[in-house]
């Protein structure tokens, strides 16, 4: 990309950060108030829930906690906190190069697999040959 391009704040999605690049412009914390009013009824509502369990159990407390949890989640789903996300390109990655003989391993597991089963074959054709001797006799 040219370093025009990267200059550009059009260029890129709000958040974004190109590689070896500087942050995106933006003014504000990433997400809106109200999403940030429904984390911090969660957070409230557990801290007091889980200092409740620790005072003995201080069931008031524990109840208000409840509360809070629960007015969080519904305010969540109100405000549809969950589309409040940066978007960034995916990552397209390629795998890098290791040192573990994976392809040695499993190319032994066949080849160990595939004796057993011509020893198998072989110890069966063996028994059948001998019932038909024993057959015979």
């Amino acid at each position: 990309m040219a370093d025009a391009d990267r200059n550009d704040p059009n260029t890129f999605i709000r958040g974004y950060q190109a590689e070896g690049g500087t942050w995106a412009p933006t003014t504000t914390h990433r997400g809106r108030a109200r999403s940030w009013v429904a984390v911090a009824l969660l957070i409230a509502g557990f801290t007091l829930a889980g200092v409740s369990l620790v005072l003995g159990p201080a069931w008031w407390l524990l109840i208000t906690g409840a509360v809070l949890m629960v007015l969080g989640a519904i305010v969540s789903l109100a405000t549809d906190i969950f589309t409040d996300v940066v978007l960034d390109d995916p990552r397209h990655e390629t795998e890098e190069k290791h040192s573990t003989p994976l392809h040695r391993i499993k190319r032994h597991h066949r080849t160990v697999r595939a004796e057993e089963q011509e020893n198998e074959a072989a110890e069966a054709t063996e028994t059948a040959e001998r019932e038909t001797r024993a057959e015979g006799r």
